[in-house]
């Protein structure tokens, strides 16, 4: 279970396999062990007779899995009723809280970000991007991605969804207006990006995470 993985790894298990483990902790796990092909999103992999999951949790979700594998998806989806447990979760994403992990970067890519976080809804322009920070458009791609492994667009959707989720858990407003206030003006091209980055639409995504305290204040 979760950081398991980092000791069937010192274990010589994981050569040459697929491993999960915690969101949290992929990173490191995929450091440290390059010749292990980390599956961060994954809740469960098997992968020839070693089977690694994600936090603490995700026990669950390796029961239905060897209870659908052995009885049936009837079965496991019976068992999940009585259990009390949601059996159509299928990866980490949705969990995932950005703030906790480490950002990549140096001082210049971060400035990006800070100047991309603080415009979110504004209109992407690569070349007025590039003009704000006094170098050229193929300068920046190229430092940034050396810096962040990703594009400053990459990183500027990431954020957006980052916002959207929050906005989804904490207040009434609908997905359309969340969309605008995000910098989209089409809600499916929104609703379509949200889904890639989480794994779920921002209806389902809301369903599932409303905080309770927005919940209470409705009562």
């Amino acid at each position: 279970m979760c950081v398991g993985a980092f000791l069937l790894a010192e274990a010589g298990l994981l050569h040459g396999r697929l491993a999960t483990t915690s969101w949290l902790f992929a990173d490191e796990l995929a450091r440290r062990c390059p010749d292990t092909d980390v599956r961060c999103e994954r809740l469960v992999v098997t992968d020839t007779g070693v089977t690694t999951t994600a936090a603490f949790s995700a026990v669950y979700d390796f029961a239905l899995e060897l209870i659908r594998e052995h009885s049936g998806a009837d079965v496991a989806r019976t068992t999940a009723r009585i259990a009390l447990l949601d059996d159509a979760r299928t990866s980490q994403t949705p969990y995932v809280e950005a703030g906790l992990l480490p950002k990549p970067g140096n001082k210049f890519s971060r400035r990006v970000m800070r100047h991309l976080d603080q415009n979110l809804a504004a209109r992407y322009d690569l070349g007025a991007l590039a003009g704000t920070f006094a170098v050229s458009t193929r300068t920046l791609l190229r430092r940034f991605a050396e810096e962040t492994g990703q594009s400053p667009l990459g990183y500027l959707q990431a954020s957006r969804v980052r916002r959207a989720r929050h906005l989804l858990e904490t207040t009434d407003r609908t997905v359309s207006g969340i969309a605008t206030a995000v910098g989209y003006r089409d809600a499916g091209t929104f609703a379509a990006l949200f889904a890639k980055h989480t794994g779920r639409r921002p209806s389902h995504y809301r369903a599932t995470f409303r905080r309770s305290s927005a919940v209470a204040s409705q009562k």
